[in-house]
């Protein structure tokens, strides 16, 4: 009796071919950059023809916005959780600390956002992509936080806005900061994340 495939729609294969090529994608950017990668390398990472790449995306930089688009929905989707079904929001982001900084200390992901972030710094396409991607997950942890302080009916003494961008830049700068010290006791530091972040949500 042979074995029955169930082939997947066509929206699904295209995305799992997009997902594809922007997995081959990250692999080239981290190992050689955005300039030393070419489309031929990343068609053979990913295993498909140039052709079929460009059937996806037309260039290099269409391919990074699509990076950036991708991390930003799996940031929105974690946040949307937090905000729609939590009972204790405090709680749940004190329980995100351990995957925030995993995910923000891997080394992999640290190479290919601080090689995206470089080339935002040159290429104003890029620029544009990153900064409205960024305003859209800022708006979503300001949302977040607001309705923090609602459950505890809590009035902070300092700016929701200036808490997010504190919030932001602690996680972010780990991207620098495992690149720079890969062997940093990242339980420790997860502690002590842990702590800061309960001060500056409740302040």
């Amino acid at each position: 009796m042979s074995e029955i495939t169930v082939t997947p729609p066509e929206s699904d294969r295209a995305a799992q071919r997009r997902h594809q090529v922007l997995d081959a994608a990250a692999i080239c950017f981290r190992n050689h950059g955005f300039h030393g990668a070419s489309m031929a390398q990343i068609s053979k990472t990913a295993g498909m023809s140039p052709g079929h790449i460009y059937h996806y995306f037309d260039n290099k930089e269409a391919i990074i916005a699509a990076i950036v688009e991708r991390d930003m929905e799996e940031m929105m989707e974690w946040t949307g959780q937090i905000f729609y079904s939590s009972d204790d929001i405090l709680q749940s982001m004190l329980d995100g600390v351990e995957c925030g900084v995993e995910a923000n200390t891997d080394p992999e992901c640290a190479a290919l956002m601080l090689e995206i972030m470089a080339e935002s710094a040159r290429n104003p396409q890029i620029a544009a992509t990153v900064k409205q991607c960024n305003q859209i997950a800022r708006q979503r942890l300001i949302d977040v936080l607001v309705k923090e302080m609602a459950q505890r009916g809590a009035v902070s003494s300092v700016d929701v806005q200036v808490k997010t961008d504190l919030i932001a830049s602690m996680f972010d700068g780990l991207l620098m900061k495992c690149i720079q010290n890969p062997t940093m006791d990242k339980a420790a530091l997860t502690m002590l994340m842990r702590k800061v972040m309960l001060f500056v949500l409740t302040l």
